[in-house]
């Protein structure tokens, strides 16, 4: 008993508690993004949760004392957070959040002219992919006559977000 209260419900108010703050993290995350520090909320509040979860198993289930309880639940909880921050949150914070398809990638394909590209100025083209329809301003690779819209063209490279292209000519 603690403050009047058995060890039991104090384990369930400190995961319901957990519950509220990992509510809160999800929904203010921007928020917490400058805590990377050894006190980060994303790995402070799981490791709460955990210690509050064991400690109720513990105390409901068997015949331990209670300081031994809370002793195994702080060791399991941290095994179990570390786990956790090495193989999901580490992984998650650095991988790449977008589908967008990088400029290197775009070079070689084809794509329909939007706006017509004159002799010595910029047009539009509209790029299409899985994932959507992508315009970008563009210009002739090579001097010569201006590509009227609707045409095909090949992207020859982009440089500056600017699509150097010239007319496609379909060989087969």
């Amino acid at each position: 008993m603690l403050w009047g209260y058995p060890f039991e419900t104090l384990y369930m108010y400190a995961l319901i508690g957990c519950l509220v703050l990992t509510l809160l993290l999800f929904l203010f995350s921007g928020v917490f993004d400058a805590f990377d520090g050894p006190l980060d909320p994303v790995v402070v509040v799981p490791w709460l949760a955990f210690i509050s979860l064991f400690g109720y198993i513990g105390e409901a289930y068997t015949s331990f004392g209670s300081g031994l309880i809370l002793g195994i639940a702080v060791v399991i909880a941290s095994i179990l957070v570390f786990l956790l921050n090495y193989y999901v949150i580490l992984p998650m914070k650095k991988a790449d959040a977008t589908i967008s398809v990088s400029e290197k990638e775009i070079e070689g394909r084809t794509a329909t002219v939007i706006t017509p590209i004159p002799e010595h100025g910029m047009g539009e083209i509209a790029i299409e992919s899985v994932t959507g329809r992508m315009n970008r301003p563009a210009t002739l690779y090579e001097p010569g006559e201006g590509i009227p819209a609707g045409a095909k063209v090949l992207i020859i490279e982009i440089k500056e977000r600017v699509a150097y292209v010239t007319v496609y000519r379909d060989v087969f």
